[in-house]
This record gives structure tokens, C-alpha cells and sequence, in this order.
């Protein structure tokens, strides 16, 4: 379920370096100047090591992303209200750089996992809905295989990170030659992720809660109120 937060928040890897190409014919347009995907640096170890989504509705939990080579990114991922049917839920995710534009995603989400609707939105721009094809990612250049992920338990440790300081489960994801370390608590929202460290990437988390969850869209555009098609 991460992968779709990458794709949306990133609105395709490396957006904003060079020019998106231009849609077909009657198509939407995503918003110029999307930041760099997040988590994309280990995020296949991350889904590995984290596991399905809670999606409680009211619910945050905003992060600090250091890269290697980019700049810092400040992620803030939200459960909407209402509470819907079948255990969907609008999942939206907010990014803000120091340089690159606000820059916001509404995802609503199916309980098995799965992607139903996208909704983007940049400062500046109007809210569009992505059609779901457009978020598929580009064929990528042959490479060799890097094996399995493998996920080991290093027991509990006390992580401090800008939130505070968790009792929480270390693990350590091995894949392709690289380890990724990962800390996890109950207690912390959505995926329970406090930390991750990767050869190239550091996520910390910097702030949670249980309710008070909100949206950066514009109150009459995109609003994850409205019921789902």
C-alpha cells in the first residue's frame, strides 16, 4: 500500500527536474513541479516491514524526509472523515520542501488494498483527478534481479525521534545488498512507522495523533467528504 503513496505524492519519480509529458488528448494534466517521490529510497523494504494501513478515521501522522542529493521533505499523512463502507477510507498525503511548491494527493483507498480514486493538487492549480492508468509507472530498464526481501527482528529498542521517544520494534530489511532499518510502535497512526534509515534516505516521524486528522485542499474542491463514484 505504500507504492501508492509514492506514486501520488511523487506524481512519478524524479517530477519536477525535467518536463512531464504531455497527456492524450482530453486527459488531465498533473500539476507542474511535483517533489521527488517519498520513501521512494527503500520503499520496497518498506512495505515489506510495515504491513497493511490503519486506517483509523481522524488519524495523522507527519514526517521529516532527509535524501541524499535532495532536499529535506516534510510528509503529513491524514485519514479523512467520513468513515465509509466496505473499509475504504480517503487517504491524503501532503509534502512541503523548502523550495519545492505544497503539494497534496487524496487517495481513496479500498480495505483489501487497492486504489479507487486520485486527486491532486499543487499550490496555485486547480484540484484534478488523475485517471488511474496515468499513475502506473513508466516500464523500467532491465535490470538484474535483486532477490527476495528479507525482513529480521532485532528486538525492542527506545527510539527518540522529534515526536518523542517510543518503545518500539526494530527490524532490519535486506534487499539487493543494502539493509534498511526500520523502528515501528503500536501506538503511532496509519503504518506504526517511527523511523526509517536506509544507505541513502532517513524517515522520521515528527508529529501524530488519533483524531484531528485535516486537508490542505480547498474546502469546496476535492473534498474527501464527497461520496465516492
Amino acid at each position: 500500500m505504500l507504492l501508492l503513496l509514492l506514486l501520488a505524492a511523487g506524481a512519478g519519480a524524479g517530477a519536477g527536474r525535467s518536463s512531464p509529458p504531455a497527456p492524450a488528448q482530453g486527459a488531465s494534466r498533473l500539476p507542474a513541479r511535483a517533489p521527488p517521490s517519498v520513501f521512494a529510497v527503500g520503499s520496497r523494504e518498506l512495505v515489506a516491514a510495515l504491513g497493511p494501513l490503519r486506517p483509523k478515521v481522524g488519524s495523522w501522522a507527519e514526517y521529516l524526509v532527509r535524501s541524499s542529493g535532495e532536499e529535506d521533505l516534510r510528509v503529513r499523512l491524514s485519514v479523512l472523515p467520513p468513515a465509509l463502507d466496505r473499509g475504504r477510507a480517503w487517504l491524503e498525503v501532503s509534502t512541503l520542501g523548502a523550495q519545492a511548491l505544497p503539494f497534496a494527493a487524496r487517495l481513496l483507498l479500498r480495505g483489501a488494498g487497492g486504489l479507487e480514486r486520485a486527486i491532486v493538487y499543487a499550490l496555485g492549480q486547480a484540484p484534478i483527478e488523475v485517471p488511474l492508468a496515468e499513475l502506473q509507472p513508466a516500464p523500467a530498464e532491465p535490470k538484474r534481479d535483486p532477490g527476495a526481501v528479507r525482513t529480521t527482528s532485532a528486538g525492542s529498542a527506545k527510539v527518540t525521534v522529534p515526536a518523542g521517544t517510543f518503545q518500539a520494534e526494530e527490524l532490519h530489511v535486506l534487499s539487493g545488498g543494502e539493509t534498511t532499518r526500520v523502528w515501528r510502535a503500536a501506538q503511532v497512526p496509519l503504518w506504526g512507522l517511527v523511523r526509517a534509515e536506509g544507505p541513502r534516505q532517513v524517515v522520521e516521524l515528527t508529529g501524530l495523533g488519533e483524531r484531528g486528522a485535516r486537508s490542505v485542499f480547498p474546502a469546496d474542491q476535492g473534498n474527501g467528504s464527497e461520496s465516492a463514484r
